[in-house]
């Protein structure tokens, strides 16, 4: 059975056919009404009566054919255009929340594709607000449980119930969980400009080498507290310089650094590697329990979390997508391979610094 693809074809074709049907039964009807009137019908040039009954036979042969050619056109077009009222109602129950409401796709037409891409468009939504949801659910427990945490120590402070020597100890909590919050705040205040196109780098010419040993430096009661030996190798005889926003990849850094040790298990070691090739290279690898293939692409959504049972505070789900987006606005990339049970390494690269004295200056 031939099938044809495209719509035009099949609008051609159907044209076509009524023409032919019409034609075909207008005279069809028109031989059989003359067939029964021929013998009792005395044609003459002269003769006006025979003229206004052949007249009639041809009037009352041309509204039978209107008449069949009519409702064969309208069950045509009815079932031509039937996918698309299936998917004008499809569309008005999605736009009221019903994202799992799907096309039906019978032909293989550009209707079809239209139908396949409208089912495609239906299902992100609904992973869309799903993960929507999530990050509701993430962020209000987020929030909640600091926010819980210290307006206990305070009450606690206020009611003079905790020994002076405890004190300290009870400050310090309160000071994680006051940085945890500050944490969540800027990353969803990044993600609303990423958003808005309005996150911008501003470029300049820095050294990368430094920049990561600062980082390792400043996140060391982190490894401590976490039991995580961080390694930084780097076989480079001098320091890499790279031309990029200073900042913006002092967050990349952390936050991938972050991410290997929230993931790694206790006594296991964080490897950073740095290298210099035709671009600086940045590799952060832990002893994790690693992402599975299918999850690969998907880690750098916003709001993807690993950890949906979240028995482990494993952020909001923003860090990665964060990270993806400043990576990007550096006209670079960010890969990351991994394998479950093996751990995983993350990748990116950085435009080196057209020339040394430049830095100098």
């Amino acid at each position: 059975m031939i099938r044809i693809k495209s719509i035009f074809s099949k609008l051609f074709l159907t044209y076509i056919v009524i023409i032919v049907v019409s034609h075909l039964v207008l005279a069809a009807a028109y031989f059989l009404l003359f067939q029964t009137s021929l013998t009792g019908m005395h044609l003459h040039p002269d003769s006006v009566r025979d003229f206004n009954q052949l007249k009639h036979l041809f009037a009352l042969a041309s509204m039978i054919s209107f008449t069949i050619t009519g409702l064969f056109t309208c069950y045509l077009s009815k079932k031509i255009t039937a996918p698309l009222r299936e998917m004008n109602r499809a569309a008005y129950e999605i736009a009221k929340g019903q994202f799992d409401r799907k096309v039906n796709v019978t032909t293989n037409d550009e209707l079809a594709q239209l139908g396949d891409t409208f089912n495609y468009m239906a299902q992100e939504l609904a992973s869309l607000d799903q993960m929507r949801k999530d990050f509701v659910a993430n962020v209000s427990h987020d929030l909640r449980s600091p926010l819980t945490s210290i307006h206990g120590f305070v009450r606690a402070f206020l009611d003079d119930t905790i020994p002076d020597a405890r004190k300290r100890h009870y400050l310090t909590v309160m000071k994680e969980q006051t940085e945890r919050m500050i944490k969540l705040v800027n990353d969803l205040l990044d993600m609303a400009r990423i958003e808005a196109g309005q996150l911008e780098i501003r470029p300049d010419i820095f050294n990368l080498s430094e920049l990561v040993r600062l980082v390792v430096a400043r996140m060391e009661p982190d490894f401590l507290f976490k039991q995580v030996n961080v390694e930084l190798i780097s076989d480079e005889s001098e320091d890499i310089l790279v031309l990029a926003d200073l900042d913006r990849i002092d967050q990349v850094i952390v936050n991938l650094i972050q991410n290997a040790v929230q993931f790694s298990p206790p006594g296991s070691t964080v490897v950073l590697l740095l290298k210099k090739e035709k671009q600086a290279v940045v590799s952060i690898r832990d002893d994790g329990p690693g992402i599975r293939q299918e999850d690969l692409p998907i880690i750098w959504e916003r709001f993807y979390k690993a950890d949906k049972s979240r028995t482990k505070k494993a952020g909001t789900g923003l860090g990665l997508s964060i990270v993806k987006h400043i990576v990007a606005l550096h006209h670079t990339d960010i890969h990351v391979e991994s394998e479950v049970g093996q751990g995983t390494t993350f990748t990116f690269t950085l435009p080196v610094a057209p020339n040394k004295a430049k830095y100098g200056e």
